[in-house]
């Protein structure tokens, strides 16, 4: 077999390396999550900044942590910033808390209790779908109270083959309908795998079928709670006419929309604790089957337009 001239070598490396990069970005528009897929400006923002920083560790390798912890960079400034932890929990680069840098925290958790670090290894270390969001209440170094905190995580592979969990989070976030569809998804999934023993999960304040004030709810086909955290000792309330605080009558509603789909999006109007005037929350239902048996998995968040805008 001839080998090449020597003069073609350079060109045939330059080309290959090329390829190789072209594929690498193709990669990481392939795992990107749609942007299309969120409604608020902060959060495709953070989401294109994560973006960024994996394209940029992909073609720098672990170089391109220098540039992360440059201050009053585009990576460093205020409370954005980026981190990044290996797939078994150890932190590869933290700006904020560099005493956190070559430590496994895998077992770290946020004020209610959290397995944060475990939920960030988790998403990343998924093949299908290395990205996603974790939601916690987290205490920045320099603050005095603790505020909830959403972070987009995804997985990338730098030139040098090397795996990273990285991600960053905005405080105050505004609840996004991909929150709690992916939630309730995510529960569906489980309990058609595990059937009912998974509802002590739901009911766990430091789980991740809970965030902010978003959690489970389960209701059978009759309109009886089976999963309702918000009354936690009342397993079995008869909430078939369970009116909202402008007298709609949700648990019928739901009832009704998922007769012939298999999910379904319902507005109304939720009375407030802490404030005089109902508020207006959107929940998302999916109809699933047990043992036979019919139920109604689903989960809501506040909305931030009018209730009476198409959903």
């Amino acid at each position: 077999m001839h080998s090449l001239p020597s003069k073609l070598l350079t060109p045939i490396k330059i080309l290959f390396g090329f390829i190789t990069l072209l594929a690498m970005a193709v990669s990481c528009t392939d795992d990107r999550k749609n942007l299309d897929l969120y409604e608020f400006d902060e959060t495709k923002k953070l989401v294109a900044f994560v973006e960024d920083a994996a394209g940029l560790i992909q073609t720098k390798g672990i170089v391109a942590f220098r540039d992360f912890a440059q201050k009053d960079s585009k990576w460093l400034r205020g409370n954005r910033y980026l981190f990044a932890y290996d797939l078994y929990g150890t932190c590869i680069f933290h700006p904020v808390t560099p005493e956190l840098i070559g430590r496994n925290i895998i077992n770290m958790k946020d004020l209610n209790g959290k397995p944060v670090i475990g939920e960030i290894v988790q998403i990343a270390s998924n093949q299908k779908h290395p990205f996603g969001w974790v939601h916690y209440l987290w205490m920045e170094p320099g603050e005095i109270y603790p505020e909830y905190k959403s972070s987009y995580i995804m997985r990338v592979t730098d030139r040098d083959g090397h795996v990273f969990a990285i991600g960053s989070g905005n405080y105050k976030q505004k609840a996004e309908k991909i929150f709690v569809s992916d939630m309730v998804d995510s529960a569906c999934i489980q309990l058609e795998r595990k059937g009912l023993e998974m509802i002590p999960q739901f009911l766990d304040k430091s789980g991740k079928y809970t965030f902010y004030d978003s959690y489970i709810f389960i209701i059978d086909e009759k309109g009886n709670a089976l999963v309702d955290p918000s009354f936690p000792s009342l397993s079995g309330r008869k909430l078939l006419n369970l009116k909202d605080a402008i007298g709609k009558p949700i648990v019928k509603e739901m009832i009704e929309k998922l007769e012939t789909k298999q999910t379904a999006w319902l507005s109304y109007m939720s009375k407030s604790p802490d404030e005089n005037k109902p508020v207006k929350k959107l929940a998302y239902i999916r109809k699933i089957h047990i043992n036979h048996k019919g139920y109604i998995v689903g989960s809501s968040i506040r909305l931030e337009k009018p209730v009476w805008l198409k959903i």
